[in-house]
This record gives structure tokens, C-alpha cells and sequence, in this order.
């Protein structure tokens, strides 16, 4: 049986946290907020009086030690822990079959980087966000929510045990699946926009990238062209590249 610490989610930051309340607003629990948001929050707080929940006015200091951090714009919001559900063989199959692109995440796990590449992903009209289990475990932290400026609210998000195998039911299904990887055969400025048609986009760990097993599954390897100067970029900005590339019109 989780504990009541378990079943909560901790959210700061401004946009985050109007994120969150506008998308479940009745799973927050406590609402903790600078005096200068208060007209801002006028009608939340009426909802949440009406549902007798936890309010309230807090100076900096304790908005501190409420958020355990200074990065929390002075809003903080506990609500009900998300579901982050198993990613199932038929919605693999569904997204395979639909256009549009889904974002797979293997071992991708700083809390920082997932948010980025959340907002990012909203930003620019990914369908899903699939993890394995290390992003599972902290893609509901404070610091992917708060870097990730509400996109984790735009997002279908799920957890897979099989990289590989989630790659290969994609591509079985009728789906492209593109790994970006620091020496892929080809370069992604070369590939045509998928904004219309299904594709998986893979991506790995950020010290190890993607294991070889997972690379030998995709349809076809990518890599962004760039000078010598460094090996490779931080994941979050190359999903970011990747994304701005396949999706623009």
C-alpha cells in the first residue's frame, strides 16, 4: 500500500501550476501562494473553498520550505500523484497507425532534461511521451514539472519495461521509427517533415545514448550534423533539434 507522501505530487512554478489546475482541478489538494497572486487565483480558490481543500497566503520564506526550493515563481500546488500508466501493445499499434510523431525516452532520467523535452514536445504537437523506467520514476518530480512549464499536462504519458520491443511492435504495426543517434547513416536535415504521418522518435540515456539492441530495431538511424568540436549534444537539446526538424511545416 503507497503512503500518503507517495500518492501526492508536489508542483512549483507559475505557469506548472496554472497548468495543472486548469487540467485537474479537482485532484489538487493544498494550494500555497505569494499575496500577489491572490486576483490572479480568485476563482480557483472559490472552487477549492467549495471542496473545503487546503489554502493559503504564504510569505517567501515559508513558500520556501513548502517547495523545499527558491524556484517556485510563488505558487505551490499539492495534488493527487499522476497516473503514469503501462504502455499498452494496442496503443503502440494505434499510434503506429496515426499520424503524428511520439517521443520514446530510454533511460533518459535528470528530472531537468525530462521537463525540457516536455515542453518542448507540447510546444510543438507531440502526441505521446513514453518512458522507460528511469523516466517513469521521475517524471513526476517537482523539477521535471516545474522546467517543464505545464507540457507534462499536454501529454500522453506512459511507462514501458522493453525499449526494444516497444520499437519493434512501432515498426511491425506500420510505423517509421527514427533513433537519433551521435553516428547515424543519415543526417536528419536530409529527412522529409512527419508531421502527417506516424513516427516514433528515439531517443537515449544521457551518458550512454541509445544500447545497440534498441538502435538495430529502428527503421533508421539519424544524427544531427554538427562540427567536431564536441561528440554530441545534451539530449534535451537534440530532442529539441530532432523535433523542430520532422515537425515544422
Amino acid at each position: 500500500m503507497p503512503s500518503e507522501a507517495a500518492r501526492e505530487q508536489l508542483i512549483c512554478g507559475l505557469r506548472a501550476v496554472q497548468a495543472a489546475l486548469r487540467a485537474r482541478p479537482l485532484q489538487v489538494r493544498r494550494l500555497f501562494y505569494s499575496p500577489e497572486h491572490e486576483p490572479l487565483l480568485r476563482p480557483v480558490l472559490a472552487q477549492l473553498a467549495k471542496r473545503r481543500a487546503i489554502f493559503r497566503s504564504l510569505p517567501d520564506a515559508e513558500l520556501d520550505r513548502v517547495a523545499a526550493s527558491r524556484a517556485h515563481q510563488g505558487l505551490v500546488a499539492v495534488l493527487d500523484a499522476p497516473d503514469v500508466p503501462l504502455l499498452a501493445r494496442e496503443a503502440v499499434v494505434t499510434a503506429a497507425q496515426t499520424p503524428g510523431v511520439t517521443l520514446l525516452l530510454d533511460g533518459v532520467g535528470n528530472p531537468h532534461n525530462l521537463g525540457a523535452i516536455a515542453r518542448t514536445a507540447a510546444f510543438l504537437g507531440v502526441r505521446a511521451l513514453w518512458l522507460t523506467a528511469q523516466g517513469a520514476q521521475t517524471v513526476r518530480s517537482a523539477a521535471a514539472y516545474r522546467t517543464a512549464e505545464g507540457g507534462l499536462e499536454h501529454l500522453a504519458v506512459a511507462r514501458c519495461h522493453d525499449a526494444q520491443a516497444v520499437v519493434r511492435a512501432y515498426v511491425q504495426a506500420g510505423g517509421h521509427a527514427l533513433a537519433l543517434a551521435v553516428r547515424g547513416e543519415q543526417r536528419l536535415a536530409d529527412l522529409p517533415r512527419y508531421r502527417d504521418r506516424p513516427l516514433l522518435l528515439v531517443l537515449g540515456s544521457e551518458e550512454a545514448g541509445l544500447e545497440p539492441a534498441v538502435e538495430a530495431a529502428c527503421s533508421l538511424r539519424v544524427r544531427i550534423a554538427g562540427t567536431d568540436a564536441v561528440e554530441s549534444l545534451n539530449v534535451s537539446v537534440a530532442a529539441g533539434i530532432a523535433l523542430a526538424a520532422l515537425l515544422q511545416p
